[in-house]
């Protein structure tokens, strides 16, 4: 298949900036990237009908689909390194086919990679296997199956299937083991309160010490890490100390835990802005008060941890086909209140997100030898990131178009 005509962004496409590219797709991946649609040496192209074109060539030999993208720009698919495929109870988790129409629906809105949090009964694990048997289709999922935390929720929490509670390093080390026994790809940990817990308090510390480092001790054994929901300062830099890889959330940021993060490389924070934003019916004003405080003083500190040339990752704590995936939420949020520049934010959910979940060989950039996953958008969101802010226009996936017909040039 070749995608002529295409624009692509310099940063995001290894170098290549053109308003007139070209992509060479080929059993899924990226075969070759032309600067410009004018050197395409496809030869003489004679089309059959309005799905194919039969392309001759000793470079393009056989049948091959053109696909001109109008001038539109050409972007990696994009990573979403912190969702939950069942939200918030909103799909149930036993009904594989209301999964997979979940999964699905990351697709369309550009999402080729996703990173669940936490899956009711590690539903995330088995929806992941499905796609990768063929089963189903969907975005590639990192899972963590159950999330790790000490005991903190009540009897009656109906997110409990999402838990695995564990208190003392023995009994965290044996959690984080069952997990990854499970087909876990990464552990999740709670070190601080949450903030959708009626009762949490976000900037309370409520792990110890030899309790993540355990954890920590574990995923290196198996070649793993831990990602850790970490709203407080104290349980921010408790985990960055311990050895985590990725801080989630992220709210309450200090200066001093800033410093000690960026001389830490292998550590990482995933922002979720989109979580803070109330999409639910709040009567009282409760949920508006609690993420309205939490969401200001985030935008702040992590506006100084992006100043500071910290990397971050694109997450949304959110989940595809809710308010905050409809309207671009996290995209606005990261432009709007921390006045990040549309090039960075565009690296977040592609790029650099890549990096932070040991990807970047496989996906993130529009390079030769990537997986052909890719989405088309209309305008240019490097200048403008409202472009961002809906659905693109199309998508692939492994180099196959998702959710739309087919099309070729004449």
């Amino acid at each position: 298949m070749i995608l002529k005509n295409a624009r692509l962004i310099g940063a995001l496409s290894d170098g290549v900036s053109s308003d007139n590219a070209a992509l060479w797709i080929e059993n899924g991946k990226i075969k070759k990237v032309f600067s410009s649609s004018d050197v395409i040496p496809y030869g003489e192209v004679m089309c059959c009908n309005r799905q194919h074109a039969t392309v001759t060539s000793t470079s393009l030999p056989g049948e091959g689909e053109i696909v001109d993208c109008q001038g539109m720009t050409l972007l990696p698919g994009l990573f979403d390194i912190h969702t939950h495929l069942t939200g918030l109870l909103d799909v149930d988790y036993q009904d594989e086919k209301a999964l997979d129409a979940r999964a699905v629906s990351y697709l369309e809105y550009g999402f080729t990679t996703i990173r669940d949090c936490g899956s009711m009964e590690r539903c995330a694990n088995r929806q992941r296997d499905r796609i990768v048997a063929g089963l189903a289709s969907g975005p590639d999922i990192l899972s963590c199956g159950r999330i790790v935390m000490p005991t903190e929720s009540s009897s009656t929490d109906g997110l409990l299937p999402m838990y695995s509670e564990a208190d003392g390093p023995y009994e965290m080390r044996k959690a984080a083991r069952r997990e990854l026994a499970e087909g876990a790809d990464f552990i999740k940990a709670y070190a601080s309160g949450s903030a959708f817990d009626r009762k949490g308090i976000p900037d309370q510390s409520i792990i110890m010490e030899d309790e993540i480092a355990e954890l920590v001790n574990v995923a290196h054994r198996k070649n793993s890490y831990v990602a850790a929901h970490a709203h407080a300062d104290r349980a921010i830099a408790l985990c960055i100390k311990s050895g985590v890889r990725t801080i989630e959330h992220a709210t309450y940021l200090g200066s001093e835990t800033l410093q000690l993060l960026q001389e830490t490389p292998d550590c990482f924070l995933v922002p979720t802005f989109a979580a803070m934003y109330v999409s639910v019916p709040d009567e009282e004003g409760f949920w508006s008060r609690r993420l309205g405080r939490m969401l200001s003083l985030c935008a702040e500190n992590i506006g100084r941890a992006y100043q500071a040339g910290v990397k971050l990752g694109f997450g949304t704590d959110s989940t595809a086909g809710m308010a905050q995936y409809e309207q671009g939420i996290e995209f606005r949020y990261r432009k709007e209140l921390c006045g990040m520049e549309n090039i960075d934010i565009l690296l977040q959910a592609t790029r650099y997100s890549a990096e932070i979940v040991g990807m970047e060989e496989i996906a993130g950039t529009i390079k030769e030898g990537l997986k052909a996953d890719l989405c088309l958008v209309d305008g240019k969101p490097d200048l403008d990131l409202s472009v961002m802010y809906q659905k693109p226009e199309k998508v692939w996936k492994t180099g196959r178009l998702v959710s739309v017909p087919e099309f070729c040039i004449s």
